[in-house]
């Protein structure tokens, strides 16, 4: 038999067709991964009146707790959600606590509120701050010198195709020539001061790992910046001061660097960078990360591909934090232990944990793998639904 051609109804003989009967419809192609839904988030403080001639408003747009002061409502009551730096993120990122807490400007809370009502179209040209040092737009936004001024922008990182790069295979920081996104960006900020650097960004699994490196590309730059700040006595690195919205430095005010994260729209390959950073920096999953990133820049609309590795990166960033919460030793994605092989329990401190292939052969007390027959039941348990059954008489 052709193993090469497909098996059609036709080919089975009767006696087999007979014996079962499928219990759904079902598809002869390949089975797709199930889709992401990314619902917008909810305002927790609203609460709908009892009185149906009753309004929640200030006549402003703005909605207001019944029962709590007014003033009050009328400053939080848009706020829709609120992050803060997850402990876990010095074993996700490599981080040292005292790292983390510089970078995240004294752990400080970020807020997003629903500016939806004033998104206009004109705003997805111009770069947006998604957290108080990390800003998402286009690459054209570098052209607005006053504004990369004014905000106190201290570099960009430029997400490009990894296609479109000549001599430059794989994930990571591209070479000096840096292609024409990081070259017209480099040309527009000249003599600003603001550091230009690339990330290439290919598709599909290689994308999970330019996840971390542009994480490790934007701290380091912050934790350059508030070391020069602590050398020429400018600022501690750790004290900042908070703008009006909660968000920022006020101008003129103690800070540490910003980074503006750029590709060609804004809109994709930068925007799954930073919802890559949301999730390692402040332990959200892929749904909080794409909603907090487009409560601040509503024009983000990531396709399935981006959500498929932020989901995958997610799955790992979890598997650090387990491994470092419990004192195991993390090593950054793609990079193997210094020489190689198994960490003996001598060198770490710690016992060794048998590898499965390792209690393959290891008979259970009535002379049965045990193991062997158990360890795959586990993500059969909730299963209920069986495709096919057999043909009652």
């Amino acid at each position: 038999m052709d193993r090469s051609k497909p098996i059609l109804k036709e080919n089975i003989p009767l006696s087999f067709q007979s014996t079962v009967v499928p219990t759904a419809p079902y598809s002869a192609r390949a089975p797709s991964p199930p889709y992401i839904h990314v619902p917008p988030p909810m305002n927790p403080h609203f609460k709908p009146s009892s009185n149906p001639n009753h309004h929640n408003d200030h006549g402003n747009g703005s909605r207001v707790i019944p029962g709590e002061d007014s003033s009050a409502n009328l400053e939080g009551s848009d706020v829709l959600m609120t992050i803060r730096p997850s402990p876990s993120a010095v074993h996700t990122t490599g981080l040292a606590p005292h790292e983390l807490h510089i970078v995240t400007q004294g752990g400080r809370a970020q807020s997003a509120r629903d500016g939806s009502s004033n998104w206009v179209y004109e705003s997805r040209r111009a770069a947006q701050p998604v957290l108080s040092y990390l800003y998402l737009g286009p690459a054209s936004a570098v052209k607005d010198r006053a504004f990369l001024t004014r905000e106190g922008i201290t570099m960009v990182l430029c997400a490009r195709d990894a296609r479109f790069i000549v001599g430059v295979s794989g994930v990571g920081a591209g070479n000096s020539n840096g292609g024409m996104l990081v070259n017209g960006v480099r040309r527009a900020v000249d003599g600003m001061g603001v550091e230009v650097e690339g990330i290439d960004i290919a598709d599909g699994r290689e994308l999970v790992g330019a996840f971390s490196v542009a994480a490790r590309m934007v701290n380091q730059h912050l934790l350059r910046v508030a070391a020069k700040g602590r050398g020429t006595g400018t600022g501690t690195g750790a004290e900042f001061g908070q703008g009006a919205d909660g968000g920022g430095r006020t101008e003129g005010g103690g800070g540490g660097g910003k980074v503006l994260v750029v590709c060609e729209t804004g809109n994709d390959r930068s925007a799954a960078v930073v919802a890559a950073y949301l999730m390692a920096m402040y332990g959200l999953d892929t749904v909080q990360a794409v909603q907090f990133m487009q409560l601040k820049r509503f024009c983000v609309a990531l396709g399935d591909d981006f959500k498929f590795q932020l989901q995958a990166y997610g799955d790992i960033l979890r598997a650090r934090g387990d491994v470092g919460a419990t004192g195991g030793h993390h090593y950054p994605l793609g990079q193997g232990q210094p020489g190689g092989g198994l960490s003996s329990g001598a060198a770490t401190g710690g016992t060794v944990k048998r590898r499965i292939d390792q209690t393959m052969g290891e008979a259970g007390e009535e002379g049965e793998d045990g193991m062997a027959m158990e360890m795959d039941d586990e993500r059969y348990a909730c299963r209920n639904f069986a495709p096919f059954v057999d043909r009652g008489y």
